[in-house]
């Protein structure tokens, strides 16, 4: 769908959202941390009041954020607002758990275990890095004007229809524009006096709104590409637009009507999301001020090349009698290792660095000149290099960062104290596997399996292959042809002929009907001809069936210790929770939970209800009211 790939309505929530197209960007590993919401790991001392849904020991849950948690899962407020008090319990029960689980974490000193504290400090250098992308860079190029303005238009909403008549693929730049003569005509017709939503019906190639007369619903600015809102905004009620070029065809805009935007939060809640809309705007001159500020960070490092070194590792690499095997730099010596590649203030690079290097890449580079290695050694120096220069800065101690690391530190608590209470627990011992073994014997039961052998037959009515030659086959073979000789002499499933047409051991949830019908014969039984699809039948004469037994203890072991696990952790979590409920009580404050989010009837005219091809980023989920077609 078109309008998938037209709104601009992107979860800023997410990380790939939040990614930066620029170059800077490419110094910023990989993490694997835990990414768990820092909302439901927020949380102070206090008795339940009116700004307190819930207490759990020595933790709150604030409104706040329950609120964001309801939204987070819900996706809008209004469809919230609708949840009974038993699914609010219920989310606020899951959030409970988790701060009674990470209070455990804290009370076994698990924040002080090293791997969490070697993944924190990764994602803490990591949001410094973001952080600095932010101030150096995104504060510089996006004016602050630009923002506020984009707020304020922010403060309300539209309903809106189109009539969209899409441009060519590859349109040739010399021909005249079809797609905008074909636009003005409806523009003409309109003027005659012609129904917008009747010719959208009949003529807009938007096939997810035209049934509908080309409507949009409301929608908020920043929702679409920005030539269509800044039309469709600019319209007063019962206006149409003159045609308006997007990516993906001419648009004539109708507008219905304007309204408060009554989702809209504080400019300090909405900058960041709105500093991300505005980036696909900037992009060009963002890119060009982060490659601009590497070139300097670089030079302010004294990066330097040993250009000699690098051509001389070049050579050596590409010696083809060399044979490489798992080791790239099998043919360096000692002393070679110790070539200089690249220093800076404070730390030189030797080839024994890019061969430690290459080991945790896995497998070998092909380098082909010498900014294939150059480029290596960048990716290992500059986020070291952005990582220093944010800390100088104080970055390290700001609120996002901090909080970054707070949330992965607790993320990475949370797996931590599972396996202290659980993983750790179970006894997995060889004793204790034979010893469940042996009492459960009948759930380590092997399948019934046959054996047979087939004449597979593709239909192809040309060449008389069809179910009444089907037919003849089989019933040459229950008179007593040889099965094996007619495989080789009609059997189209050719990958089977080097068998004799022998397919199995097979259970009877194999090749559909075919596997059931074998499990209805004799040994040496012949069937019928069996429907394989629309296009094919079998012939099948059935050689072994094997009963079902018990498998032997190596044969069910791995078997044997799933169910364990499964069975234990499951005690072992049960019997985990009635301990951390006597432990952190959980107590709900329910006048809190309910007004929260007030219960409100559904808007059927909420934005993202309906939707058209407009201007969705790819990929984009649109989220439709219960019952609604798209």
């Amino acid at each position: 769908m078109v309008e998938e790939e037209l709104r601009m309505s992107p979860d800023l929530n997410d990380s790939h959202s939040r990614s930066n197209p620029s170059r800077f960007y490419r110094w910023l590993p990989l993490t694997a941390a835990a990414g768990l919401a820092l909302a439901l790991l927020a949380g102070g001392c206090g008795k339940p009041g009116g700004d307190t849904v819930a207490k759990v020991g020595k933790e709150t849950i604030t409104v706040t954020d329950f609120k964001g948690e309801m939204i987070k899962r819900y996706r809008r407020e209004d469809i919230a607002a609708q949840r009974t008090m038993e699914e609010r319990k219920e989310i606020v029960n899951s959030m409970a758990e988790l701060k009674m689980k990470l209070q455990d974490a804290y009370k076994l000193g698990l924040d002080r275990d090293s791997s969490a504290q070697a993944t924190a400090e990764e994602t803490r250098k990591q949001a410094a890095i973001q952080e600095l992308y932010k101030v150096e860079i995104l504060d510089v190029v996006i004016p602050k004007a630009e923002i506020k303005a984009t707020y304020d238009n922010m403060g309300e909403e539209v309903k809106a229809a189109h009539i969209l008549i899409k441009t060519a693929m590859n349109p040739d730049s010399t021909a005249p524009d079809q797609a905008k003569t074909h636009i003005d005509s409806i523009e003409k017709a309109l003027n005659d006096g012609a129904n917008f939503e009747e010719l959208a019906k009949q003529l807009s190639e938007d096939v997810t709104t035209a049934p509908n007369g080309g409507d949009l619903g409301y929608f908020k600015w920043g929702r679409m590409v920005d030539e269509f809102q800044e039309a469709a905004f600019s319209l007063k009620p019962g206006q149409i637009s003159a045609p308006v070029k997007t990516s993906f065809g001419w648009h004539l805009i109708k507008l219905y009507d304007r309204r408060p935007n009554s989702e809209l939060k504080s400019f300090e809640e909405e900058e960041n999301n709105i500093v991300m809309i505005l980036r696909r705007k900037y992009q060009d001159p963002l890119t060009k001020a982060a490659e601009d500020y590497l070139v300097k960070l670089k030079e302010d490092n004294g990066l330097k090349f040993d250009y000699a070194n690098i051509q001389k590792i070049l050579d050596k690499v590409s010696d083809p009698s060399v044979p490489r095997n798992n080791d790239y730099f099998s043919n360096f010596s000692a002393e070679e290792k110790e070539w200089l590649v690249a220093s800076m203030k404070g730390k030189t690079i030797r080839v024994s660095d890019l061969a430690a290097d290459v080991a945790k890449m896995g497998g070998n580079p092909q380098w082909t000149d010498q900014k294939s290695i150059t480029q290596l050694v960048e990716r290992q120096l500059v986020p070291e290099m952005l990582a220093e220069r944010a800390k100088q800065k104080g970055l390290y101690k700001s609120k996002s960062v901090e909080d970054a690391y707070r949330s992965t530190m607790e993320g990475r608590m949370l797996q931590l104290v599972e396996k202290a209470r659980i993983e750790d627990k179970l006894d997995l011992t060889e004793q204790n596997l034979h010893a469940y073994y042996e009492t459960h014997m009948n759930e380590f039961m092997t399948d019934s399996t046959v054996t047979v052998q087939e004449i597979y037959i593709t239909v192809d009515e040309a060449k008389g292959k069809n179910l009444t030659f089907a037919n003849k086959i089989s019933l040459r073979a229950k008179k007593g042809e040889d099965f094996t000789k007619l495989v080789h002499q009609y059997t189209d499933r050719k990958s089977s002929l080097p068998q004799d047409g022998r397919l199995g051991p097979l259970t009877s949830r194999q090749y559909g009907e075919m596997g059931k019908t074998a499990f209805r014969l004799q040994i040496n039984e012949i069937s019928d001809p069996i429907p394989m699809g629309s296009r094919a039948y079998s012939v099948i004469k059935l050689v072994e069936r094997t009963e079902p037994h018990v498998k032997s203890f190596e044969e069910a072991k791995a078997q044997v210790e799933r169910q364990i696990r499964m069975q234990s952790s499951d005690s072992l979590r049960t019997a985990w929770m009635v301990e951390l409920k006597e432990r952190f009580p959980i107590t709900i404050n329910e006048a809190a939970l309910k007004d929260a989010l007030p219960m409100a009837a559904a808007d059927s005219t909420a934005p993202g209800v309906k939707t058209g091809e407009m201007g969705l980023q790819k990929g984009t989920r649109v989220e439709l009211e219960p019952g609604q077609q798209k």
